[in-house]
């Protein structure tokens, strides 16, 4: 999963994925996945609502969990978290995107073994591109089953798209429906970024159990809007309800909002 990090240290309030590697009187110590070489501890207090009496209720050794991020130490690499301040919503969609990140690995672990390329040529061919243009492989991935052709940027011989668009295939199931726009959102305060991230998180929370929604930066202030649901009536209606919240959101803290309507 190293290819996909894009930050070397988790931010508070972030929420994470981890595994947990040993278990206290007064805490666990969590390995954090998507951060390699850090540690994590959460402290009985931040298990549950609940008074817990043993922490093996709620967590074990080897569970994979998600966390939210309270205080870090970049010098340590340790971070303090916590598991009762998790939504249930932000749990489902870090789930979803570790799911997603470990099938966009699988496709290029095989597109390696059967092509002969380097995972490093991959890597610069593939995963650097795509993330200097702030895009989610796994959204390139839809899109390349969706139109049945390569990105401009992505430069690639045809000999190897097609394996790729063969394992692609083979390892992502298209069973929902899909929409996607473009999403602007701006704040010219001083902490305005913050504020467009809390909107956006909110945006998150709008889909219902079974839906999806994913929004990526495509360049601030463009942000790609993709919602996932079973039928086209409600994926419209999806889309409208995110861009909406998110609107709304971010005009509470003196900023604007728009949905682009012709992408």
């Amino acid at each position: 999963m190293a290819e996909f990090i894009e930050k070397e240290s988790p931010s508070i309030g972030e929420v994470v994925v981890g595994v947990v590697k040993e278990i206290e009187r007064f805490g666990a110590y969590v390995e954090l996945i998507d951060y390699p070489g850090w540690e994590g501890f959460v402290h009985i207090s931040e298990i549950s609502l609940k008074w817990v009496r043993n922490i093996r209720d709620y967590l074990r050794e080897g569970q994979k969990e998600v966390f939210k991020i309270l205080r870090t130490n970049p010098h340590l690499r340790q971070a303090d978290l916590s598991l009762r301040r998790v939504e249930k919503t932000e749990r489902e969609q870090k789930i979803l995107e570790l799911k997603r990140r470990q099938k966009v690995q699988r496709v290029l672990n095989l597109l390696s073994e059967k092509t002969g390329v380097s995972k490093d040529e991959l890597k610069k061919t593939i995963i650097e591109p795509a993330k200097q243009g702030g895009l989610e492989l796994y959204d390139v991935f839809l899109d390349i089953i969706e139109n049945g052709s390569p990105p401009e940027w992505l430069k690639l011989e045809d000999s190897l798209f097609n394996k790729l668009v063969e394992l692609v295939k083979q390892e992502i199931k298209m069973k929902k429906v899909s929409l996607k726009k473009d999403l602007i959102v701006t704040c010219k305060r001083g902490d305005g970024v913050e504020y467009i991230r809390k909107a956006i998180e909110e945006g998150l929370k709008m889909a219902r159990k079974g839906e999806t929604v994913n929004i990526t930066t495509k360049g601030s202030p463009r942000y790609l809007l993709r919602v996932e649901a079973d039928t086209e009536e409600r994926v419209r209606q999806l889309l409208r309800e995110v861009a909406d919240k998110c609107i709304s959101v971010i005009k509470e803290f003196g900023g604007e909002g728009e949905l682009v309507e012709e992408s």
